[in-house]
């Protein structure tokens, strides 16, 4: 029994110092890889596991903070993009702009025209969140943490769940809803259309779907 024990206390001593080796192994080689980073094509052939790394992540970054000292970033004052995003929200939240909606098909025809008062909005577009979390029943949060929350879809303002598809939609200058699934062009301008509108939209009634029923 004490040949045994004395046996364990030798092979924990020799995992211990195989274990110290291995370290030392490994600050030796990030060592050697970052003197090799120092300067550009120096002798690797010698350089430990991932010394190849090392290198070439501290020579990018070399590089790169040599440019971006020798050619920093201007400040810029203003922004025309945030100027045409704020022009660009202001016009879209006027209702009194009207729109010149083209719905065409998939080879580019025009098959039917509206002019739409105010904004054209997406179906998908929401009031509320359409995610809340809610906690998990029968879990220890004590031990879980944020686990025992998760994110669940929220109902949508009339009660039900999921999307409403890929559509657009709108009220035209008479006050009537206009909804459409296809491909289509939205410009303030009427456009010169050369080709003949080959569907003809009713505005007469209540609703207009795809189909210009």
């Amino acid at each position: 029994m004490r040949a045994k024990k004395i046996l364990l206390i030798i092979g924990i001593a020799s995992l211990i110092a195989i274990a110290g080796c291995a370290e030392n192994a490994g600050d030796s080689s990030e060592q050697e890889a970052e003197d090799l980073a120092e300067g550009a094509g120096q002798d690797v052939s010698n350089v430990k596991f991932g010394g190849s790394y090392m290198y070439e992540a501290k020579l990018t970054e070399k590089n790169q903070l040599g440019l971006v000292k020798a050619q920093p970033p201007f400040t810029m004052e203003t922004s025309l993009e945030r100027a045409n995003l704020i022009e660009r929200y202001k016009y879209l939240n006027d209702k009194s702009n009207v729109h010149h909606v083209y719905a065409m098909s998939n080879d580019g025809k025009v098959i039917s025209y509206w002019v739409a008062q105010g904004k054209v909005s997406s179906v998908n577009s929401k009031l509320t969140n359409d995610r809340q979390p809610v906690r998990i029943p029968d879990c220890d949060h004590h031990n879980s943490g944020n686990d025992c929350w998760k994110m669940v879809e929220s109902p949508q303002m009339d009660g039900s769940y999921g999307t409403n598809g890929n559509a657009i939609f709108f009220f035209t200058t008479s006050g009537k809803y206009v909804e459409w699934n296809g491909k289509y062009v939205v410009s303030e301008e009427p456009m010169n259309i050369q080709t003949t509108v080959s569907l003809e939209q009713q505005t007469n009634t209540n609703s207009t779907n795809a189909n210009g029923a």
